[in-house]
């Protein structure tokens, strides 16, 4: 997150497009202040200053897309105001946005918004600037930042944010926070896991709670069947070694659930279940049919007639 924002700071505070090779420039102080949903802190305002060509509107599309994640489209040139939209995806970012500015002889103004997700975490920045010509002589061949006040305060917010947003992320990745079955998601598996270091502990409550509770064994297959993410596989889980262990605990609570996986043991409970059922409804019939039973019945309903 910090280097993102760095990034985009630094896109930001130069909208004029450098020359590539070596042309005269002049010094602009640019001011930026950004706002970021989510931090812990406020960002601070920054001044720096750059140097950028005499002459030429500015070119966001040559600037931004040398970010080779970044492609800049639809620019459109009205007046003194120039817009355009944007889009980055790769190195750990997608975000997409748009900007504007407006520029005059001796200063400009404008505000770029950028959202999406960057290092996994969502991202939301609205950024404004607004420059101010110099005009001390400079080359444009030059690093484009000459000198600048406020990235002190700046470096330091956005380590105690960066700081506490890996405290945060820690805490996100213990295992014990979750049981077996919310183990099994992309955020301890997948190419893309962001607690991928926190796997093999997570693999243990799986493998474990897996062989003791259908449950899990069940949200496991499930898991596995439905994703492109094998967490059988990522835990070398023997599933045939699996599966015979979890059908030793099939009982008449769960049979008919892992019928699938365990057959034999679902028929099992399946014609027990059945004959329980006959065996109850043979004794209903004998004593509504039996001339006795019929008795017992008729003296139920007197007692209770009159009460004795």
């Amino acid at each position: 997150m910090q280097r993102l924002s760095c990034v985009l700071i630094a896109l930001l505070v130069t909208m004029y497009a450098p020359l590539a090779q070596a042309a005269a420039g002049e010094t602009w102080e640019v001011t930026t202040k950004s706002e970021m949903v989510g931090m812990p802190y406020a960002m601070p305002e920054t001044t720096l200053t750059v140097c950028q060509p005499k002459s030429g509107e500015p070119d966001p599309k040559q600037m931004m897309e040398r970010d080779g994640n970044c492609k800049v489209s639809d620019v459109k040139h009205s007046g003194s105001k120039t817009t355009w939209k944007m889009r980055c995806d790769g190195d750990g970012q997608k975000m997409s946005g748009s900007g504007e500015i407006t520029h005059g002889k001796s200063s400009y103004q404008g505000t770029s918004r950028m959202s999406g997700t960057a290092d996994g975490e969502k991202f939301d920045m609205t950024a404004s600037y607004r420059g101010k010509r110099i005009g001390k002589s400079c080359d444009t061949s030059d690093p484009v930042v000459v000198g600048g006040k406020g990235m002190e305060d700046m470096n330091e917010m956005m380590g105690m944010a960066k700081a506490q947003m890996a405290a945060g992320m820690a805490e996100q990745c213990e295992v014990g926070r979750y049981d077996a079955a919310q183990l099994m998601s992309n955020q301890f598996f997948g190419p893309h896991a962001m607690c991928a270091k926190n796997q093999k502990y997570a693999c243990k409550v799986i493998s474990k709670d897996a062989a003791k509770k259908t449950d899990v064994y069940l949200a496991l297959v499930k898991h596995d069947d439905t994703s492109d993410t094998s967490v059988a596989k990522a835990c070398k889980i023997d599933m045939k070694a699996l599966t015979k262990s979890i059908c030793q605990k099939v009982n008449q609570g769960n049979y008919e659930d892992m019928e699938e996986a365990c057959p034999k043991e679902h028929a099992k409970f399946s014609d027990m279940q059945g004959r329980s059922f006959t065996s109850s409804s043979r004794s209903s019939d004998m004593i509504t049919d039996n001339p006795v039973g019929g008795a017992i019945d008729g003296a139920k309903k007197l007692k209770g007639l009159f009460g004795f």
